[in-house]
């Protein structure tokens, strides 16, 4: 396979779709808020509005798709809590702060179960306390009252939710661990479903409406991997054969997209069963998602190979899958063989490299920039132009390209 593209959020961006947290949360905000929309108003939130507007043009949006999405908005515990979270910034934030929740409600709820019921149970009437409970830990009472847990009243004093405590014999005996867990999995779930829906109507439709029908800079790809779950590349190249989703597909129907956090946070006395269904591995495992990635090159190692990386950040959310990139480069049996990293300006390459450091290690992107097999081009190089159109079929390179 001589030329494979792996792309991500910066993809979807380049084009000018609004596909960032901040037009996802600053939209949606907007549509839970208001009962009439319209193109201009709507997208005049996002942060690609200028590029929108002239790159696309307007059309009306599914009212039955909005009333069902505004119905999951008002009743949602994540699109709640993440609707005030005001410093999440990218998506990578994003799936940094699902990890904080977990951590926090799990670990404060450790601290319920050592403290409330030290004694062994409570009556209904011993379910009431003072914000010292938490050591006046205002973080740890929001995060538990946005996922109802606990109330808080106006002086923060705090009472548990009777729904998540284990009844016995007329007394409350623990907290019932594996209810919340279900509660959050089923909560996120439905936080899915409104992803979805947000993509299917102010994402998708905007394809069909694009005033640019030539998109010539990756026409000679043979295999398309991406960490997005739009159809960006199979609208623009129409070829459906080609593209291979590694955290699923919006569709609101099957609703199975990979939306969680990496790894199972370190140090935490809690059994893992209760972290593994929000992660990604879990989810993607569990969702037949195309996880397999370049394994199935593996068995081909004396052919060519340019692995073209566009609009990832390089940063360790998706460290298994560079890692699976840089070692198949390394371990090629071929003479000549590169790794490029695409930039847009010299701020996006600083952060590339610090990056992929932090992901690789000092030496071995020494030893591959040392040798030339790692390379850094600019978007709009002529050189970059050269390995894009390079005929690799006969010649021994292999080449992996990635982008902000």
């Amino acid at each position: 396979m001589p030329k494979i593209l792996i792309t991500g959020n910066g993809f979807d961006l380049n084009i000018g779709l609004p596909t960032s947290y901040n037009d996802f949360i600053k939209i949606l905000s907007f549509v839970d808020g208001h009962h009439s929309f319209d193109f201009e108003t709507v997208y005049s939130k996002s942060a690609n509005h200028e590029s929108i507007v002239s790159k696309f043009n307007s059309f009306e949006f599914d009212t039955k798709n909005i009333e069902s999405l505004k119905h999951l908005i008002g009743k949602n515990q994540w699109f709640r809590f993440f609707k005030n979270e005001y410093e999440i910034e990218t998506w990578i934030d994003f799936e940094n702060k699902i990890e904080y929740v977990l951590k926090n409600l799990f670990a404060s709820l450790e601290f319920i179960k050592d403290s409330a019921f030290s004694k062994g149970s409570l009556l209904e009437n011993e379910i009431y306390y003072g914000s010292d409970l938490f050591k006046n830990n205002i973080e740890i009472m929001e995060v538990l009252s946005k996922f109802e847990i606990i109330s808080l009243d106006n002086h923060r004093n705090i009472t548990l939710n009777t729904k998540f405590l284990i009844s016995k014999y007329g007394y409350f005996i623990d907290i019932d661990l594996d209810k919340i867990t279900k509660n959050l999995l089923s909560e996120l779930y439905v936080f899915k479903k409104i992803f979805n829906y947000y993509f299917e109507i102010f994402v998708i439709p905007l394809y069909e409406k694009s005033k640019s029908k030539s998109y010539p800079f990756f026409s000679k790809i043979n295999k398309h991997y991406t960490f997005n779950y739009t159809p960006t590349f199979e609208k623009i190249y129409g070829n459906k054969q080609i593209t291979k989703f590694l955290h699923g597909k919006i569709n609101s129907v099957e609703n199975k997209i990979v939306l969680g956090i990496n790894e199972i946070p370190k140090n935490e006395s809690l059994e893992k069963r209760h972290f593994l269904p929000f992660t990604k591995y879990f989810q993607k495992l569990n969702n037949n998602t195309d996880y397999i990635f370049i394994k199935e090159f593996e068995t081909k190692v004396n052919n060519n190979y340019s692995f073209f990386f566009w609009g990832h950040s390089l940063d360790k959310s998706d460290e298994d899958y560079l890692n699976e990139v840089f070692d198949f480069v390394n371990e090629l049996k071929t003479k000549t063989k590169k790794i490029i990293i695409i930039y847009h300006n010299e701020k996006a390459k600083s952060v590339l490299l610090l990056n992929i450091l932090n992901v690789r290690g000092k030496k071995d992107i020494q030893d591959l920039m040392r040798s030339q097999v790692l390379q850094f081009l600019h978007i709009e190089s002529k050189e970059l132009q050269n390995e894009l159109n390079r005929d690799i079929s006969s010649r021994p390179i292999g080449i992996a390209t990635y982008s902000i």
